[in-house]
């Protein structure tokens, strides 16, 4: 059983060798085929986008999963961001960002955000924005 496995990872290794040499090859032909007058020239303030550590997903519905909570008989109203997937944290910090005169807190437990005030069209519309 164990031999089985072995040779089928082999011959993986084989055709995954390969095929990168074949594409190294026809990228090097490619790369001496063009002349260096018609290679675009790399901008010095090109800017790289780092990728979220966080997602938000929706909910079954299709509505993101931005609630609205009271406490202390209605006298303190809590924006709540749930069904978060990833670091919690960096969403906190980018919130952060977008308001700052807002007290955020994580409930690392949940893995929930919690933002004190009643923002939740503006948090949901900043997530639209976001692409989320």
């Amino acid at each position: 059983m164990f031999a089985a496995s072995r040779q089928l990872v082999a011959r993986t290794i084989r055709t995954f060798s390969t095929s990168a040499a074949s594409l190294d090859a026809a990228a090097s032909t490619t790369a001496t085929s063009t002349s260096a007058a018609a290679a675009p020239a790399v901008s010095a303030t090109k800017t790289t986008t780092l990728p979220r550590t966080y997602f938000v997903e929706r909910t079954k519905a299709g509505q993101l999963p931005v609630y609205s909570e009271f406490k202390n008989a209605g006298s303190r109203p809590l924006t709540i961001i749930r069904k978060i997937q990833g670091n919690a944290t960096a969403l906190k910090t980018d919130l952060l960002v977008t308001y700052p005169n807002t007290e955020i807190r994580v409930n690392e437990r949940s893995n929930q955000v919690i933002l004190k005030g009643l923002v939740m069209d503006d948090v949901r519309q900043w997530l639209t924005v976001k692409g989320f």
